[in-house]
């Protein structure tokens, strides 16, 4: 498999359960260290219901992190700076 990002030739790194139901492979990449899949046909699913109607506090959560990450983004690459947040949830 190649790299997503650099298209390096990636590296078997480990395996995982997904969803309870799936065993998955994740490739590394050696160059960039970017660790995918090589084709999740599970992803539909896994992003079937995005919220747990149990989670209470995502809200909360979602307004502290955000300042957290702009004080420490702003620290280190100055108030300039272009921030991609690619999947964070």
């Amino acid at each position: 498999m190649r790299c997503k990002i650099c298209s390096s030739a990636t590296s078997k790194a480990f395996c995982a359960e997904i969803l309870y139901r799936f065993e998955e492979s994740l490739y590394k990449c050696p160059h960039c260290g970017f660790l995918s899949y090589d084709s999740p046909s599970w992803l539909s699913m896994a992003y079937n219901e995005a919220i747990n109607i149990s989670d209470t506090g995502l809200i909360a959560r979602n307004l502290s992190l955000h300042k957290l990450t702009s004080v420490i983004a702003y620290f280190l690459f100055g108030k300039t700076c272009k921030i991609l947040d690619w999947g964070g949830g």
